[in-house]
């Protein structure tokens, strides 16, 4: 038996057995966990800027605040998509769809607040946010649609606003 091992030409092992193999969630979870730390830098900064924020309470206990939309726990995707809609409603948006924006996110803190407790507390990962926010125009028709006494002009505004934070979610999908 003759076992001649040739070593002019190795087995080329190249990166194909890992390519077909590599986990899509793993990257997706790199990304996630930077773009998080990005919008920490971004809250920290805003936190440190905020005369009433700094002297009110400490930076961690922001983090903590349930009453914020989304919260500091959201996956980096879903705060971005927000703090750039944001931005872009200050840049360009009325007095009174910059109020409905602050009001819509006041909403989505209840209802997130109102669910605590629940298996479906707070959603924690970018699809979990897609479902929530799909709840939250459910929610709109109901509660906002058609009501007596009030201007339908409420619920466009906030359905635009949600239909705008859909789509920069879907944007990281």
């Amino acid at each position: 038996m003759n076992l001649n091992i040739n070593q002019a030409q190795p087995i080329n092992y190249t990166n194909k057995q890992f390519k077909s193999n590599k986990d899509e969630k793993f990257s997706l979870e790199l990304t996630d966990k930077q773009i998080s730390e990005d919008e920490d830098k971004k809250l920290y900064e805003r936190y440190k800027n905020s005369i009433s924020l700094s002297r009110g309470f400490s930076f961690e206990e922001l983090k903590k605040s349930p009453r914020t939309f989304p919260p500091v726990t959201a996956p980096g995707a879903v705060r971005k998509a927000w703090r750039e809609q944001c931005e872009k409603c200050a840049k360009c948006a009325t007095e009174k769809e910059q109020v409905a924006m602050g009001s819509f996110a006041l909403h989505c803190s209840e209802i997130l607040e109102s669910k605590k407790g629940t298996a479906e507390y707070v959603p924690n990962d970018l699809n979990g946010y897609l479902d929530f926010i799909g709840d939250m125009k459910d929610y709109l028709r109901l509660h906002c649609y058609n009501v007596p006494g009030q201007d339908n002009k409420i619920y466009e505004d906030y359905m635009n606003i949600a239909n705008g934070f859909e789509s920069e979610l879907k944007k990281y999908q």
